[in-house]
């Protein structure tokens, strides 16, 4: 947990960072997942949830034995959700936009404390959607190119 200037902690943002000087150098990235016990507590409710389905005595005819995660223990367990668990598709809310200690850009895609920078994508979602995530970034994008014209005093 981090604290702002106002005294609220917040869960510890992941981070990026550069890897050596060049451009081509890769950036090591640390997303910090899991660092919230109630998001390990859900994925393990869940994977035992699937387990006892997978072990059924309905599918046990079409299984031998259980792969993954096998036979382990609570902490086996919480070491296999750490080591299987990834991040795909629907990214959003790593660049908030906003004005609190957490957030990256402002109300016009600017980041904070760099110029000439924007970032236009699902990242600066305040909140994941409850929807799918293509309409929104879809606007972000029209948005975008809205202060980029205006900026730059392009087209009509």
């Amino acid at each position: 947990m981090v604290t702002d200037k106002c005294g609220t902690a917040h869960r510890q943002p992941g981070c990026l960072r550069l890897t050596g000087p060049n451009p081509d150098d890769p950036v090591e990235i640390d997303a910090n997942c899991l660092d919230d016990p109630a998001d390990l507590k859900a994925l393990k409710t869940c994977v035992e949830f699937c387990r006892a389905i997978g072990n059924s005595p309905a599918l046990r005819p079409f299984m031998k034995r259980e792969l993954v995660p096998g036979p382990v223990d609570d902490s086996g367990l919480e070491t296999f959700i750490r080591n299987a668990t990834v991040s795909h598709s629907h990214q959003t809310c790593t660049a908030k936009m906003g004005r609190d200690a957490m957030s990256v850009v402002d109300h016009d895609l600017r980041v904070y404390g760099l110029d000439h920078l924007r970032i236009a994508d699902g990242s600066v979602l305040p909140r994941v959607t409850t929807g799918n995530t293509m309409a929104p970034y879809v606007v972000i994008g029209e948005r975008a190119g809205e202060f980029l014209k205006a900026t730059h005093r392009l087209g009509p």
